[in-house]
């Protein structure tokens, strides 16, 4: 996330990387995901919010996701 991003509501560059949370870290679990891995079969989401707008958007990492899918 280290590129410079537009906002996909408004187009503004006034973007804030953050996380996503409630009481503990908000993560993406893949439909059909293996249940027994090595790794947790938990993708952790980041997050951008546009200062001018307020929209929010929701990253995870493609490679893990795509990890847990084989």
């Amino acid at each position: 996330m280290d590129e410079q991003k537009k906002c996909l509501r408004c187009g503004g560059s006034n973007m804030v990387a953050g996380s996503f949370q409630s009481t503990g870290l908000v993560y993406f679990k893949p439909k059909g995901a293996k249940v027994l891995t090595v790794h947790t079969s938990g993708v952790s989401v980041r997050a951008l919010t546009c200062i001018d707008c307020g929209h929010v958007e929701l990253e995870a990492d493609p490679a893990k996701v795509k990890s847990l899918m084989k």
